[in-house]
């Protein structure tokens, strides 16, 4: 079996809900995105979990709304593919989970209307 977890006891896991502590996957984001990241520095790498949700802290002036997307990395092709999207029209704390399964993924800012933004986010695998 491919991409199995290991309990501490050397016990294959099931399908269980078993998340990992936040880490850091962005952090004084100010400006959409240009392009897709070069490579897979600086993004997820989900193997061996079902789900990625970012916790994403938007704070701005003038904030009308912030898109992001989940990228996801094509190590075949060397590319990222554009997932869904989701709009963001008030600033504050907010998740959005995005079904990995396994894959490396990346947080992209699209696109923004209003004054400034500043955008934080961290990521829970599980």
């Amino acid at each position: 079996m491919s991409n199995v977890r290991i309990d501490q006891n050397g016990i294959p896991k099931g399908p269980v809900y078993d998340p990992q502590p936040p880490l850091l996957h962005r952090s004084g984001v100010t400006l959409v995105d240009a392009s897709d990241p070069a490579d897979t520095s600086g993004a997820v790498d989900s193997a061996g979990y079902d789900e990625c949700r970012f916790d994403i802290t938007i704070t701005g002036t003038g904030f009308t709304s912030l898109e992001v997307a989940a990228l996801f990395w094509n190590s075949r092709q060397s590319k990222w593919f554009t997932g869904a999207s989701r709009v963001f029209t008030a600033t504050g704390q907010h998740a959005l989970a995005v079904d990995a399964r396994g894959a490396t993924v990346y947080l992209k800012v699209v696109a923004f209307s209003g004054t400034s933004f500043s955008l934080s986010a961290d990521y829970v695998l599980s």
